[in-house]
């Protein structure tokens, strides 16, 4: 019989779920303080649940994995274990090739640092065996790392495969693998060039931080790490990592046609099917492949059952999947539901696969009448006093109410007086606005936290709460993009992806993957408030974690059949774009496909889809683009904006008489408020169809990013506005200038004036005047950096936050530092600059990578 089916056959015996049933209600409910506990009787046979564990550990499936680690940590904390049942659970973390959790019960003194010897001499020489199998070599320090079975495998998949797409649960180690990748590749070629797409522009820093202080632990000096989507000058014998967002790596092929990366990670690849996100994911990938077929990427998703479907469809044996359904942590998925009519008191219940075990009963103080209240309220009576807990909320909005709710729960008998939460409330007073409510709940350990806000305040906030000054974080959805941010219990209400969009069951499983903090506990909850009200979850949440089959937005949209043919037809009507962005990036794509292949159906990319389909929309595309004469180059430039909103805009300027009128121009030209107004009214009515109603405050918007005002600033200029009306609370005017900086300022206007330029520029050139055009500005990167100041962009790019970079360049006079000289000048003068303890210890990072570099 074969480990596996051992494992399966044990699992299922019903005395070993019954043996196992006392010792999961007592491992899960021993975390919750304010539980009146159920009482477990039966005294848990140690012996015998050893060594089902040990058997259990050498299986794939992650239910024998989860109950294997549960046995096995329980042993470890129970106080009435013997010293070699607990050093047995130890041998079965090692199985398990968890490291961490060996080093975990070292660290709280659960087992003898020495343990090993009093373990008989065949285990130990199983266990050296193990180690040197699963481990890579730490040159700078001369010793093996150990590494899990998942790492090793996806280490010995990139070594052997040109495409790799790796599978596997949040949290279980993918980030630290491919950062040993990186490091691998730098180590064995000089002049490597490295692209990380990561999901969001919330995660580029956090990255590039990663990458940076890896570098530095293992003194690599010959790696220059940017998230600037520019070809850097003089990098001869330099490996240049590039992190980047899927929209910056499609403006950096864009601007240069030659880049031809030679490793891509694609993190949180599965968003390949997040609707126009996702197409242009596939898109930027799709183009890199048609640059280079010697260009290796690999591709990163958590617990999806088509890994395969990321690689390229080829009969080449050089690609290769890795999945693993590893455990390194137990995650409790726990349900609190209200006691009918009696509004205080509260069942919680561990759902285990299918079955539901009581755990308990809460007895809250007071009946939590409104809706708000329930989650906030929970999250206090079950969550540990030592943090490490996050409430999920639906909007920003709603994350600020929350956190007020709590902040007079825990009330002023536990104010945190701290050195470190202090200097934050300072930061956030000077870079966003002295009346923030977040002020007011730091000083009881609360914080809120969501994607718009000021990168170095999430930053802190994250640094914070993984410490444990913060103990209670209110995240929006930006902690199911990927965000590195574990934790002990995870609280959610209703969840929602979106405003309106309840959260499907791929996201709740990554939500629920940040429960569990790997190395700092054996445990996670993921606990869901009123799991079976309809009104609030319009499916329960979901009790068994299931993989997943990736979709391509692409091909969700061609499926869509009746309404790209009718949104094509009749014209991409600009009106109805907000209802049809699908549409658009699928119809532009396809677009693509056809001005490459003359023909769909000659399309390899699109050959698994019924030939009377593509016909259908084959036909359609043709008679369309007989109408468009923007030419191919420009089409293919902006993925997302339909050729015929190109045309249209073409034939707009063509009916100018003043055609100048509409350049861009310098931001610091006395009239530039007015010709942002006119360009974005232009670009409104031709390309987004935004309301006209917003051409003035976004016009004023873009003219204070780009000069390069303090979000402060413009956050008090709104206010100075919205005050005298009276429409708006300060913190809504906090909420919706940050929030029209990120999604339109750094998204929509970027693309869009792009377009605008290109068209523009072609009009002028090959119409009007070639002489006339000039040197007019490229305001991309002056928008996604928010600065036209050369200084402030420079200081930008090498991993500084816009907040230090414009705090840094108030004390210098220069306005056209280089990245070289934003290097120079932070070594010679960062031990003197007064500024945030939070902007210093920003600044020191960055100083200690290139001090490095300069000392090798």
């Amino acid at each position: 019989m074969s480990k596996e089916s051992l494992a399966t056959k044990l699992y299922n015996l019903e005395g070993f779920q019954e043996l196992l049933r006392p010792l999961l209600i007592d491992s899960v409910s021993g975390q919750f303080n304010r539980l009146v506990k159920q009482k477990v009787e039966p005294e848990i046979d140690w012996s015998y649940l050893l060594l089902c564990s040990s058997i259990l550990a050498q299986s794939t499936k992650s239910a024998h994995q989860d109950a294997a680690y549960r046995i096995a940590q329980h042993c470890l904390n129970s106080e009435d274990t013997i010293e070699a049942q607990k050093n047995a659970a130890i041998v079965i973390f090692d199985s398990m090739t968890n490291h961490p959790s060996i080093n975990l019960a070292i660290k709280k003194n659960l087992i003898k640092e020495d343990y090993k010897n009093s373990l008989p001499l065949p285990v130990k020489l199983e266990m050296i065996s193990r180690g040197m199998e699963f481990s890579i070599f730490d040159s700078e320090e001369n010793k093996l790392l150990p590494i899990n079975r998942f790492q090793n495998d996806v280490m010995e998949g990139f070594k052997h495969s040109n495409n790799l797409s790796i599978s596997a649960p949040t949290s279980v180690g993918k980030s630290f693998i491919l950062l040993q990748i990186i490091k691998l590749q730098i180590e064995k070629n000089i002049n490597n060039t490295i692209v990380y797409v990561v999901p969001t522009r919330s995660l580029i820093q956090q990255v590039q931080e990663d990458i940076q202080e890896m570098l530095l632990e293992h003194k690599i000096s010959n790696t220059y790490v940017t998230s600037v989507p520019v070809i850097p000058e003089n990098t001869k014998g330099l490996n240049i990592v590039f992190v980047l967002t899927q929209e910056r790596l499609q403006w950096l092929l864009t601007e240069s046609s030659l880049f031809t990366p030679d490793i891509i990670f694609i993190d949180e690849a599965q968003k390949i099917g997040d609707g126009t996100r996702g197409i242009l994911l596939q898109q930027v990938i799709e183009e890199i492949r048609r640059r280079s077929d010697e260009s290796k990427i690999i591709f990163s998703s958590p617990m999806t059952s088509n890994p395969e479907i990321l690689l390229p469809k080829t009969t080449n044996e050089l690609n290769n999947t890795v999945e693993t359904e590893q455990v390194i942590v137990n995650q409790n998925l726990i349900w609190v539901t209200q006691i009918y009519r009696k509004p205080k008191e509260w069942d919680v219940n561990l759902c285990s696969g299918e079955e539901t075990i009581f755990l308990g009963k809460l007895n809250l103080q007071e009946n939590p009448r409104q809706a708000m209240k329930k989650l906030p309220t929970i999250a206090y009576m079950l969550g540990s006093v030592s943090g490490g807990n996050i409430i999920y909320a639906n909007k920003p909005s709603d994350a600020e109410s929350m956190s007020g709710i709590l902040w007079d729960l825990i009330g002023e008998e536990n104010e945190i007086v701290d050195e470190d939460i202090e200097s934050l409330i300072t930061l956030i007073k000077t870079i966003i606005h002295k009346d923030f409510a977040l002020i007011k709940v730091l000083s009881r350990g609360i914080a809120y936290h969501y994607g718009n806000m000021p990168l170095i305040i999430k930053n802190e906030i994250e640094a914070l709460f993984k410490t444990g000054k913060i103990r209670y974080l209110i995240c929006t959805s930006t902690l199911i993009e990927g965000m590195n941010l574990p934790s002990s219990s995870i609280f959610v209400r209703g969840p929602r992806k979106g405003i309106g969009k309840p959260m499907g069951e791929v996201d709740f499983w990554n939500l629920a993957g940040r429960a569990g903090r790997q190395g700092k506990e054996f445990q996670g909850n993921i606990i869901c408030i009123e799991p079976n009200k309809e009104d609030v979850w319009q499916t329960p949440p979901p009790r068994i974690r299931r993989k997943y089959e990736i979709e391509k937005s692409v091909d969700n949209v061609i499926e869509d059949t009746e309404h790209l043919i009718d949104y094509i037809n009749r014209g991409t009507p600009r009106e109805e774009l907000s209802k049809w962005t699908d549409l658009e990036y699928g119809f532009v794509y396809l677009v693509g496909e056809k001005l490459r292949h003359g023909d769909l159906n000659n399309s390899p990319l699109l050959s698994h889809h019924s030939k009377d389909v593509i016909d259908e929309i084959n036909d359609v595309i043709s008679q369309k683009m007989k109408e468009v004469e923007v030419p191919e180059d420009i089409l293919l430039r902006h993925p997302g904006i339909s050729p015929l909103a190109q045309q249209n805009l073409l034939d707009f300027f063509r009916s100018q008489r003043q055609i100048q009128n509409y350049f861009p121009i310098d931001p610091y030209d006395s009239d530039a408020l007015n010709r942002f107004m006119l360009i974005i009214g232009t670009i409104s009515e031709y390309l987004s169809g935004d309301h006209p109603g917003a051409t003035y405050p976004y016009a004023r918007l873009i003219h204070d990013w780009v000069r390069g005002h303090s979000l402060s600033r413009i956050i008090n200029r709104n206010w100075n506005y919205w005050r005298e009306r009276g429409d708006k609370s300060i913190n809504r005017v906090i909420r919706d200038t940050m929030g029209d900086i990120e999604e339109y300022a750094r998204f929509k206007f970027i693309k869009y004036s792009s377009c605008y330029n290109d068209v523009l520029k072609y009009y002028v050139e090959s119409e009007v005047d070639p002489e006339l055009w000039g040197d007019i500005p490229n305001m991309n990167i002056w928008l996604e950096f928010g600065s036209s100041i050369e200084t402030q962009i420079s200081f930008m790019s090498l991993g500084l936050s816009r907040s230090t970079a414009i705090a840094i360049s108030e004390t210098i006079s220069r306005d056209n530092f280089t990245p070289e000289d934003a290097i120079e000048w932070l070594l010679l003068n960062y031990r003197n600059i007064n500024l945030s303890p939070i902007m210093i210890k920003e600044i020191v990072k960055v100083v200690s990578f290139y001090e490095q570099i300069r000392s090798e």
